[in-house]
């Protein structure tokens, strides 16, 4: 039998983030550059049985867990935090990107300019454990916020940056005191300049 549970565990700090809309003038305005989102798994932590074995006990597993993503922004050298244009909500499988899979975001945009850290705001986590039981998180405030330092990368009019996003699945689920905590962490790596013209 499913048995559906609520539960608030905040691991991170939240962020108030505004809502990001579809970006209607992307490149050719000398104002923006585009830019590619994708999502994968780790290129440093091969996902293990431990890092999806809950700690209660149990013994029980993991076997479906998708995020919602609410908000990416860029911080630019100002120190300054640029929501990315691109259209969101966006539904993750986390367990996909741990078996190799790749998701892609739909092409987005940010003013022309320097930045060197993403910022990933999640704002719920659906998992499913192996005897059935269905837990759904959805923090409080504007939600989980992964901070993601990167290469400083630049952002060009009329050209796109790809930006990789790798899920680190170590210590991404916890269990304490009988409540599933939801620790997300990424790594970033960026392709500079792909002309669009």
């Amino acid at each position: 039998m499913r048995i559906r549970t609520a539960v608030c565990a905040v691991a991170l700090a939240t962020l108030v983030a505004g809502g990001c809309a579809d970006s209607g003038s992307m490149t050719g305005t000398g104002k923006t550059g585009r830019v590619h989102l994708t999502m994968g798994g780790s290129t440093t932590q091969a996902m293990t049985a431990a890092s999806m074995t809950m700690g209660d006990g149990s013994g029980r597993t993991i076997t479906a867990a998708t995020i919602t993503v609410s908000a990416i922004e860029a911080r630019n050298l100002d120190g300054q935090l640029v929501p990315v244009t691109v259209t969101l909500p966006m539904d993750v499988d986390l367990v996909a990107l741990m078996n190799g899979g790749t998701t892609s975001f739909p092409d987005g945009a940010l003013p022309v300019g320097t930045y060197d850290q993403i910022v990933v705001v999640i704002r719920a986590l659906h998992v499913t454990l192996s005897d059935g039981t269905v837990i759904d998180v959805t923090p409080p405030g504007g939600g989980w916020t992964s901070i993601v330092p990167a290469d400083q990368f630049d952002v060009v009019a009329g050209q796109t940056t790809s930006v990789q996003l790798h899920f680190q699945p170590t210590g991404a689920f916890q269990w304490n005191d009988g409540q599933l905590v939801f620790n997300p962490g990424f790594d970033c790596s960026v392709d500079h300049h792909h002309g669009d013209d």
